[in-house]
């Protein structure tokens, strides 16, 4: 029985696996509560490279399908947005629409957090104009999706992929917790 962080109550856990065309098989895990927490991930079953996915985004491909795990990193370099993965990010399937709706709706609430600095809420406006120009056909954004496990894709023939240096994989965060623990002794450490 797995509870809830939020209430302690007994969470719902949906596992499932999902084929994903010349990619592998993805183990997807869901849980929710009734107080509201919910968690997803992706797992690829499977060792994978760390790599880079870059396309450009436009009104002919936006419904191009995204996988983003936990540990993928978003960057629209044009807007200067860069999403990156922390202890509760989600793994989601979507498209590059998806993806854009998704920028916009963290855009909409950095706004309503800064709506006193009227520097920052202009710079936020034009991001959304940016977003919604693309949306409509009259822009294209480069949207590069980043994994140090190899655990997302862009699935298109227009999207770039490589593989990430040991070295660019190192610098990108994961989405994993790591507590480091110096300056212990290795017998104050086993009281841990």
């Amino acid at each position: 029985m797995i509870l809830c962080p939020i209430c302690g109550r007994e969470l719902r856990l949906i596992v499932n696996t999902y084929e994903v065309p010349f990619f592998e098989k993805i183990l997807l895990t869901s849980i929710s509560c009734e107080c509201g927490f919910k968690h997803a991930d992706s797992i690829v079953l499977g060792e994978k490279e760390p790599v880079r996915y870059t396309i450009r985004a436009n009104r002919g491909n936006l419904f191009t399908k995204v996988v983003r795990s936990t540990s993928g990193t978003i960057r629209i370099p044009e807007l200067g947005v860069t999403i990156e993965p922390g202890p509760a990010s989600q793994a989601f399937i979507t498209n590059l629409e998806g993806v854009l709706r998704r920028v916009a709706d963290i855009v909409r609430v950095a706004m309503k957090w800064n709506e006193e600095d009227e520097e920052k809420v202009k710079r936020c406006e034009w991001i959304l104009e940016r977003i919604d120009n693309v949306i409509d056909g009259d822009e294209e954004l480069t949207i590069i999706l980043e994994d140090p496990f190899g655990n997302s894709l862009i699935l298109s023939d227009e999207s770039f992929k490589e593989r990430l240096s040991e070295l660019e994989a190192k610098e990108l965060k994961t989405g994993l917790t790591v507590i480091e623990l110096a300056g212990f002794t290795e017998e104050e450490l086993s009281r841990f």
